[in-house]
């Protein structure tokens, strides 16, 4: 073999070697590391640290927090749905959030899991879900829920329907096919102006106002009337439970034509989330 095709040779077992490793780190970062839970004193098995938040199998979880829990599969929605006693919670695999009683439990830095064909949800959300306290001792590497049993009140009687009604469509219409962050984040534009005293205080008022123009396209075209998705709605709703990944963001346009904007000249730059470019 000559000194080429014997360098060749070695190069292509150096990338074959590091795609093995890399495969190895993102295997070994799905399956976590083994902790320690307990409920109320009473310990369950299967919880995992995985990637700095504390995870548990999703229905090991709900049944030892409420033993005559239920569960079906909702193949409409690709949910599994937990039955409980005044509490209804629907799971999302690869989802950032937990929908509770028609209300939404959002986690920003961590997803809904699926580890060896097990769906895995974070513990913290699933403690939000039933009014419980989640603590979480690193020297101990253990998780600790406490606290009596108290669903969350529903969605019908927590949420103002009129603002879901219009934040939902104003985030439909401006977002459809955007990523879940960043229909929320839209949401939050609309819920900061709303604060914000250069603006109208409602959300109704702010998505139709007309003082220094049209702000928002889909008022003036009218799809803001459509209905709007199943994910807006849900996106609507965690921003009306105090979800913000833009903080205090005011303004938003499209990436395409956000260089030399007026935005871009103007307000300060505070994130890009899929193909909305956000300033305060």
């Amino acid at each position: 073999m000559n000194n080429c095709r014997r360098a060749g040779l070695y190069v292509l077992v150096a990338l074959f070697c590091a795609l093995l490793m890399s495969f190895s780190c993102a295997a070994s970062e799905i399956s976590g590391e083994p902790v320690d839970l307990y409920i109320n004193d009473t310990p369950v098995t299967g919880a995992k640290l995985i990637a700095g938040t504390a995870y548990a199998p999703y229905r090991t979880l709900v049944s030892a927090i409420e033993p005559t829990v239920t569960y079906a599969w909702d193949n409409d929605i690709r949910a599994s749905v937990a039955y409980g006693n005044g509490i209804t919670i629907k799971a999302f695999s690869n989802e950032h959030y937990l929908e509770v009683n028609g209300r939404v439990v959002f986690s920003k830095l961590a997803k809904n899991l699926n580890v060896d064909g097990a769906l895995y949800v974070p513990i913290r959300s699933v403690a939000t879900a039933y009014g419980m306290s989640c603590e979480w001792k690193g020297a101990e590497k253990t998780v600790y829920v406490k606290g009596t049993l108290t669903p969350m009140v529903s969605g019908d009687e927590f949420y103002d329907s009129d603002v879901v009604y219009w934040l939902s469509r104003i985030i439909s219409a401006e977002s459809r096919g955007e990523p879940f962050l960043g229909q929320i984040a839209v949401g939050n534009v609309i819920l900061n102006r709303t604060d914000d005293g250069s603006f109208p205080n409602t959300v109704y008022g702010v998505i139709f106002d007309k003082k220094h123009g049209t702000q928002f396209t889909p008022a003036a075209t009218g799809s803001v009337y459509n209905e709007p998705t199943a994910s807006a709605v849900l996106a609507a709703k965690a921003v009306l439970e105090g979800v913000n990944v833009v903080d205090n963001a005011l303004f938003f346009c499209a990436k395409r034509v956000s260089k030399g904007s007026w935005m871009d000249n103007n307000r300060e730059y505070i994130e890009t989330i899929g193909n909305h470019v956000f300033y305060y």
